[in-house]
């Protein structure tokens, strides 16, 4: 029986996009994160995130006008 068929199921194509994680990237926490600044998060403005030595760091872009109305319907 020959299971390469299931093994390329878990491998990555050769084509995939590869994230430098030294760089900042967005990211979606399920848990709470301690921001760069120390501040809360806020409910609404994208999570980004970069790998600094052998720690995440997390910042939060601002929120914009439109993001706080839209919060408030």
């Amino acid at each position: 029986m020959d299971f390469s068929p299931l093994f390329n199921l878990f491998r990555q194509p050769k084509h995939a996009n590869v994230i430098d994680v030294t760089l900042w990237h967005k990211h979606e926490p399920l848990l709470p994160v301690r921001l760069l600044d120390g501040t809360v998060r806020n409910p609404s403005g994208q999570i980004w995130r970069r790998l600094k030595g052998l720690q995440w760091e997390y910042k939060q872009d601002p929120e914009t006008i439109e993001e706080f109305d839209a919060r408030q319907y």
